[in-house]
């Protein structure tokens, strides 16, 4: 595989992402994660604001119990952290969006 096919790859795992989340079949959380993960991978441009916005969502919420990481906590905590994680994805959805609709804009087919 060359550069540019891993490149338009990784493109396209970001539109599959994003369209996830805007469907709803993604976690919009653990889908942000994932890419804000993606962004050195994709090649835009530093500080492109789609990217930041994932990787803002990423930071403010990585003490919380998402993805395959939920399996290894306590279903007390889980519990306990589910009005946070409520307020978590509240908050971020307005965020993230307006970024997953850009992503499908710019690397879609």
């Amino acid at each position: 595989m060359s550069h540019e096919q891993y490149v338009q790859s990784r493109r396209r795992q970001a539109v599959e992402l994003a369209k996830g989340i805007l469907a709803g079949s993604t976690p919009l959380l653990e889908g942000c994660n994932t890419l804000a993960s993606l962004e050195p991978a994709v090649e835009v441009e530093a500080q492109d604001p789609d990217f930041q916005t994932f990787a803002l969502i990423s930071s403010e919420c990585d003490a919380l119990p998402i993805g395959s990481a939920r399996q290894l906590w306590a279903p007390e905590a889980l519990a306990r952290l589910q009005p946070e994680l409520e307020s978590a994805i509240a908050w971020a959805t307005p965020l993230a969006l307006p970024a997953c609709r850009s992503i499908v804009q710019r690397f879609g087919a």
